[in-house]
This record gives C-alpha cells, sequence and structure tokens, in this order.
C-alpha cells in the first residue's frame, strides 16, 4: 500500500496543532506527520504528549510540594492532571504555570478548604521567593525621628509583602508538612485570620495576623500616615487597646524586615 502523502500545513498552523495535541491528546497534527521508521505517527506523538504532561506535573509537584505531601501521591497526581487538562499554560515560561490551581482546588474539594488553603500558602511563599527585593529599614532609621514626623510619617512594606485571609488551620497544616510531621486534623479558626507572606534575608517567611494588624497594614499601604492609622484602631477596636499594640507591632515589622521606606503623608 502506498503512504498517505501528509496534509501540508503551515508552519504556524502546525505549532498550534502539535500544541493542541500536547494539551488535549488530538487535533489534525497526525495527517501533516510522514510516517516511517518503527514507529506509528500516534504513539510518536504520545511519547511528545505524556513527556509534556509528565513535565508539568513535575512543575506542580514543585511548587506545591506541600499540598502534594498533604494529598498523598495517587490523589495529587490524579488532581495534577485534572488541573493541566482544565488549565494548561498559556504562556512561553512555565514560571507562572499553577497559580490559579489553588482557587483550582477550592472549586474541586468544596467541603475541604484546608488543601486549597495549603496551596496558597505554597503559591505565595514561591512568589514572596520570586519577588523582588528592597533594603529594610534598621531601628536607626527611626531613631531620627521627632514628635512631629510621627503625626504625619507613614511606611512602605517589602514588595514580597502580600495578605490572603485564611478560615482554616492551614498555617498550622503547612508547617507540620514542611518539618515532614503529622499535620493536625484540619479545623476552622475561631476568628478572622490572615496570612502574611514576604521575604526576609533571601527567605520567604509567613506567619498568621488578627484582624487589627491587617486593617493597619492595609491603611498603612494606601498610604495612611502611622499617627492615623493609630486614631483609627483606637476607634474601630475601642476595647482591644489596638493603638497601644501597634508600637509593639512596629517594632516586630522592623525586626521582620517588612518595612523598606518612610514617607510624608
Amino acid at each position: 500500500m502506498t503512504p498517505t502523502t501528509p496534509t501540508p500545513l503551515p508552519l504556524a498552523e502546525l505549532q498550534r496543532e502539535f500544541i493542541r495535541y500536547l494539551h488535549a491528546h488530538d487535533g489534525v497534527v497526525t495527517d501533516a506527520i510522514a510516517p516511517g521508521g518503527r514507529i506509528a505517527i500516534g504513539q510518536r506523538l504520545d511519547i511528545y504528549h505524556h513527556a509534556y504532561r509528565a513535565r508539568l506535573v513535575e512543575v506542580l509537584q514543585d511548587v506545591f510540594e506541600r499540598t502534594w505531601a498533604y494529598l498523598g501521591d495517587e490523589s495529587f497526581a490524579v488532581t495534577a492532571e485534572a488541573f493541566i487538562t482544565a488549565h494548561p499554560p498559556g504562556e512561553t515560561t512555565l514560571q507562572h504555570f499553577g497559580q490559579s490551581l489553588p482557587d483550582w482546588l477550592r472549586a474541586r474539594f468544596p467541603d475541604d478548604p484546608d488543601v486549597a488553603e495549603v496551596a496558597m500558602i505554597d503559591a505565595m511563599m514561591r512568589a514572596a521567593f520570586e519577588g523582588s527585593d528592597a533594603a529594610p529599614l534598621r531601628l536607626e532609621d527611626f531613631a531620627v525621628l521627632t514628635a512631629e514626623h510621627w503625626t504625619h510619617i507613614g511606611f512602605d512594606f517589602h514588595p514580597t509583602m502580600r495578605l490572603a485571609p485564611i478560615t482554616h488551620n492551614a498555617a498550622r497544616l503547612w508547617e507540620a508538612l514542611d518539618k515532614a510531621d503529622t499535620p493536625p486534623a484540619a479545623r476552622k479558626l475561631d476568628s478572622p485570620t490572615w496570612l502574611l507572606v514576604w521575604r526576609k534575608e533571601m527567605q520567604p517567611h509567613f506567619i498568621s495576623i488578627g484582624e487589627t494588624e491587617f486593617v493597619a497594614i492595609e491603611q498603612l499601604a494606601r498610604g495612611e500616615s502611622f499617627a492615623e492609622v493609630c486614631a483609627d484602631l483606637d476607634a474601630r477596636f475601642p476595647d482591644n487597646d489596638a493603638a497601644q499594640s501597634m508600637g509593639a507591632t512596629l517594632r516586630r515589622w522592623i525586626d521582620d524586615q517588612l518595612l523598606v521606606g518612610l514617607r510624608n503623608r
């Protein structure tokens, strides 16, 4: 039997069809490849299809290492394959591949929000590791400030700092998984809590914070002065001594290298 002559395709279309085959395992690219050799066209393409998806699974395993440990090998593999089918890469680099995985997991495991929150910590920690750098403020930078300065001074936070709400003990789960310990049982938190992630001395860090500190950071990030923030906290949380505790919070921000600039309000 005379071999079928391949259907010629323009290069750009051939590339698009090849990508579609890698993503969806179908496409007319099979009609554009010359037969020959010891391996059939379909088998040759399957090698690329499986190798491509295996590489994407490896990328997700690298970024979401604690999520992988939390779900286990089999469950994570099935989940990763499903995510790759639903959200194949759309860029020429894999640097940002998987960013939407936490939100996708929230829909996939609606009764287990802890899974999505562990994945969110994984993603935020990787983003902090890869983010921009900035020189942190030191205690001596504050020593020169007068009482007049404090009436209108504000702060710039480290460019890698991010905040995200959490509803479960995902921080404790992640820490246990990071140490290869058995994680505690997932449970819902008793009060509003946010995850604060940033990079300190080239290493990503995170802490859980309450509503008072979250409000303070949000207001300072919008450009309000430290004095304005303290006054607002005093009015908003009159029973919590929120404004008074901001002195200790400020010292912790300095020690944690979260502050990188002073600005006049």
